[in-house]
Order: structure tokens, then sequence, then C-alpha cells
């Protein structure tokens, strides 16, 4: 395994933490986006416009919360081929050593094709171990995407709060208290892309 793949393995693991924390934001993120839908059903026809945007703040939570889930399961897939790559990276050097140790043996053939089939795993699963980094990039940058959105969905749901009446004030401190989480979460993801940096 190269000193990169280690790299990039802990590098993962160290996302499905910040990942972690921004579920649970998420999730947070949920419960205000029902608290929001609720005031919006008292408001009634004052607040039909907020009644569309609330569901898109639960919509875009609950997939947030999706991506945070499969992102671990892609950071676990990441450590476990390392893992592998590691154990035959171990079994390859034993090889060509015993390869070399075994000059004009009846049997160095056979250690030639465990070389190659070997040397043959590894480049799939180093192949594998690319795709899996950026499957876990696209992810991140899915969530980013989601956060981008709630901010401006926030500022409309301030914007459509004025023709509320009485539950404006309501209305406009929930929307800020999304916006928080929502920036809360850009703060975890925006960390876990520079965790990756410039590895490929």
């Amino acid at each position: 395994m190269s000193d990169n793949h280690a790299n990039q393995t802990v590098a993962a693991a160290q996302i499905a933490s910040e990942l972690h924390q921004a579920r649970q934001v998420a999730r947070q993120l949920a419960i205000s986006s029902k608290n929001a839908r609720a005031i919006v059903l008292r408001a009634g026809s004052q607040a039909a416009g907020l009644a569309v945007i609330a569901n898109f703040y639960d919509e875009l939570a609950n997939e947030t919360i999706t991506l945070a889930k499969s992102i671990n399961i892609t950071a676990l897939e990441i450590s476990t081929h390392s893992v592998m790559e590691w154990r035959n990276s171990a079994v390859l050097n034993n090889l060509n050593l015993a390869y070399r140790q075994a000059e004009s043996a009846t049997y160095q053939n056979d250690i030639v094709f465990f070389i190659n089939e070997i040397n043959t795993k590894q480049k799939l699963l180093d192949h594998r171990f690319g795709q899996l980094m950026s499957e876990l990039r696209n992810k991140l940058g899915e969530i980013q995407q989601h956060m981008r959105a709630i901010d401006v969905i926030a500022v409309t749901s301030k914007l459509e709060a004025v023709r509320t009446g009485e539950f404006q004030g309501h209305l406009v401190e929930m929307a800020d208290g999304i916006q928080v989480m929502a920036n809360k979460i850009k703060e975890h993801v925006s960390h876990s892309i520079s965790l990756l940096g410039n590895q490929k």
C-alpha cells in the first residue's frame, strides 16, 4: 500500500467522523423544518408560500442525513480496501524475496505465477480505491450543494415571513436557526474536503 493510500485512508476515517457530526446537525435541521411546517400550517393562507419551503428544508435535511450515512459506508470500504492492499503488498514482498532466494529452483516459475496474480489483484484494488475516493468527493460535493440551497431558501423564507403577520417573528427566527445549522454542516463538509486536499 502506498503512503498516499494510507493518508487517504486516514482522511476517510476523519471525514466519517466529521460527517457523523454533520449528520447530527442535519437531524436537528430536519426537526426545525418540521417545526417550521407546523407554524406555516397554523398561519394558514398567510404563509402559503412558506409551505413549499418548509417541505424543501425537510427534503434537503433528509438527503443530507442519507448522504452522511453513505459517506460512512464509503469510508469503511476505503479502510477495507487499504487493509487488503496492505496484505497483498506484504505477500508480494515475501514472494519477491522467495523468488530471489530460489535461483534456478524448480518451483521458481510457480512463484512468478503468484507474483503476477498478486500484481493483477493490486491493480484492481488500486483502481477500486480511486473509484471510492472519487465517490467520496462527489458525495461531499452533493452535501455542499444542499447547504447552499438551504442558504438561499432561508433568505427566501425571511422574505416570505413578512407576509405572515403575527407569525413573522417565529418564522424569521426559525429561518435564522436553520441557516446556522446549515453553516455548521458546511463547516464539517469544508473541513472534510480539506482533509482530502489534492490527494488523488
